[in-house]
């Protein structure tokens, strides 16, 4: 799951760089209102913990994808067709990144 904001200035997404899963982590990591650096403008401004959204991750969802894809092919050769179990993985990846993220926008901060 990756963290971003709006700009105020150039109105384009900026990354927030956070390991915090949900919003009161991320709270408690860099305070309820923080200063952030637009990457794409260079300016400087300030920012509210609920201002912050979660976008899903697409590298983890492709690294699910193709260890899905050898783990069905390994598996294929000693399992047969009961092999393609293991193509659930992906899936079971994707779920998990689209229920932290859901968790993450839902949840909101009093100012």
């Amino acid at each position: 799951m990756n963290l971003f904001t709006k700009c105020t200035s150039c109105k384009k997404l900026t990354e927030v760089k956070s390991n915090a899963s949900t919003r009161p982590e991320l709270a408690s990591e860099k305070g309820d209102n923080f200063y952030i650096n637009c990457t794409h403008c260079a300016s400087d401004f300030k920012i509210h913990v609920n201002d912050v959204e979660a976008h899903t991750n697409a590298t983890i969802l492709i690294i699910g994808v193709i260890l899905g894809l050898i783990l069905t092919a390994a598996l294929w050769l000693f399992l047969g067709g009961i092999a393609v179990a293991s193509f659930l993985i992906p899936v079971l990846v994707f779920q998990q990144q689209s229920k932290s993220t859901n968790a993450f926008n839902i949840y909101r901060i009093r100012r």
